[in-house]
């Protein structure tokens, strides 16, 4: 199944798109940057698939952010442990810090759905 995707270029032939399903593992924070503008922002962490080559759990954290009031109004309040079905898209966000250039790879999600309670 193909979501329509607000991130796509049409014209091009490109497709920037994301389906995740995933733990929470950071709970949502928003902080209003210099612009004015809201952020939300929060980590989940998907399981990988078992392989027997490489023994154990595998996780992936991923990093989920979004400007969308809305968005931000709903997610602001899921908690660590819940599963949630995210679609969106990669975004790499680079700064100058006083470290030197820095860069990150997150999902700017365009929806959000609980899949299940956090077992408690």
């Amino acid at each position: 199944m193909l979501i329509q995707n607000p991130f796509a270029v049409k014209d091009q032939g490109h497709l920037n798109q994301v389906l995740v399903v995933g733990r929470v593992t950071a709970a949502p924070t928003v902080r209003e940057l210099p612009s004015g503008d809201r952020l939300v922002s929060w980590r989940i962490g998907v399981a990988r698939p078992e392989d027997p080559r490489r023994p154990g759990h595998r996780l992936d954290s991923l990093t989920l952010i979004s400007f969308e009031d809305a968005l931000i109004d709903r997610v602001r309040d899921h908690g660590v442990g819940e599963v949630l079905r995210v679609t969106g898209a990669l975004r790499r966000r680079i700064w100058r810090g006083p470290h030197g250039v820095r860069s990150i790879l997150e999902v700017e999600v365009t929806t959000v759905e609980l899949e299940r309670e956090a077992e408690r």
